[in-house]
């Protein structure tokens, strides 16, 4: 039977939520939305402000005509999440469960009473002695940055049924199951917000390598402003004008658009530095390709050097490739602009299908 669910991204600049239809051959995108947060409010991708981030949520809701309370997955990405790829001696799913606390304290940098912990076995492998083994991807949280998470949901009246991680998320949007009729070589997602980057590396589907960086599109932002010496506001209306797609730079903007060079240069050794520790692995792959989304990915030249510095091909994200369209009563060049920004929301909802 159809169900409605709905994928919420608290970004640092704005909150979002993609509702789909679930139970069809395709998931079924009906309603998008978004809504942007006081200044202060989210922090690197973390709560700081629960009842103004709740407010936001108030108008979300109303605004987009989100109907269900509960029928909510919650992304969750910032610096007090941990991502690591451990292997483990081969157990069933409902023994590592139980015991997942007294397994994973070595490898997290987290006190396992302060964490809340989940996991995935991605593969069973055979060991230096030919034992039996798992590798395994292990997520710790901070319970206390999930809990004002769940405050600011609170004040809004919304009970999320699930918390998932974004990057997992990016992987479903952007190299969903309803896409894989062939295998994929290695690639990377590159997923970069307003002050959090995501980057995840896939096998065939399978998550191989996760990294959150604190910088995003506010990095430019910045640099704008002080070398321009402007305000915030102004500065970033003058990045979302030369970023528009197609567009010439307008008269006189060759030092704005010389800072952004300059600061696509710096956010492009950071993402390239994270790929290399992959790479670097005994078990990494090669990694062909690397997809990349969020509002930041539309900087202009971002793609460019990245593809530059790697010697591999960047090509843009597109969230909405294995699922159908209702009327979500928006233009087509809307809803063009808004593909980078649905990509977590998206696939929060398909971790439910």
């Amino acid at each position: 039977m159809p169900k409605t669910v709905i994928g919420l991204d608290l970004g640092t600049s704005a909150v979002r939520g993609a509702e789909l239809m679930l139970g069809k051959a395709r998931p079924v995108l009906t309603k998008f939305g978004q809504i942007e947060v006081p200044p202060g409010a989210m922090r690197d991708g973390e709560v700081a402000d629960p009842a103004a981030v709740g407010e936001a949520l108030q108008r979300l809701w109303s605004q987009a005509g989100f109907k269900g309370k509960r029928n909510i997955v919650l992304g969750v990405s910032n610096q007090k999440v941990v991502v690591r790829q451990v292997d483990l001696p081969w157990m069933a799913e409902e023994d590592l469960r139980a015991a997942l606390e007294f397994q994973v304290q070595e490898f997290i940098p987290i006190p396992v009473e302060e964490a809340i912990l989940d996991f995935m076995i991605l593969d069973e492998i055979q060991g230096p002695e030919g034992e039996r083994m798992m590798r395994v991807l292990i997520v710790a949280a901070q319970r206390d940055m999930i809990e004002q998470m769940l405050g600011a949901l609170e004040y809004a009246k919304l009970t999320p049924q699930a918390i998932d991680l974004s990057p997992l998320a990016l992987l479903r949007s952007l190299v969903s199951d309803y896409g894989l009729d062939q295998p994929i070589a290695a690639e990377a997602i590159v997923d970069i917000g307003h002050s959090v980057t995501n980057i995840v590396v896939h096998e065939d589907g399978k998550p191989r390598f996760v990294r959150i960086l604190i910088l995003g599109g506010n990095n430019f932002t910045e640099a704008l402003s002080v070398g321009l010496t402007m305000d915030p506001m102004t500065a970033e209306q003058v990045k979302r004008q030369l970023s528009v797609p197609g567009s010439a730079p307008p008269p006189g903007s060759e030092q704005a658009v010389q800072i952004i060079d300059d600061r696509a240069a710096a956010v492009v050794d950071e993402i390239r530095g994270s790929l290399d520790f992959y790479m670097a692995q005994p078990s990494a792959a090669t990694v062909g390709r690397i997809i990349l989304s969020g509002g930041g990915s539309r900087v202009p030249g971002l793609g460019e050097k990245l593809s530059a510095a790697l010697g591999i091909p960047v090509e843009p994200g597109h969230p909405l490739q294995f699922v159908e369209l209702a009327n979500l009563g928006m233009p087509t060049e809307a809803l063009a602009e808004a593909q980078p920004l649905m990509s977590v929301a998206v696939g929060l909802v398909l971790g439910e299908a």
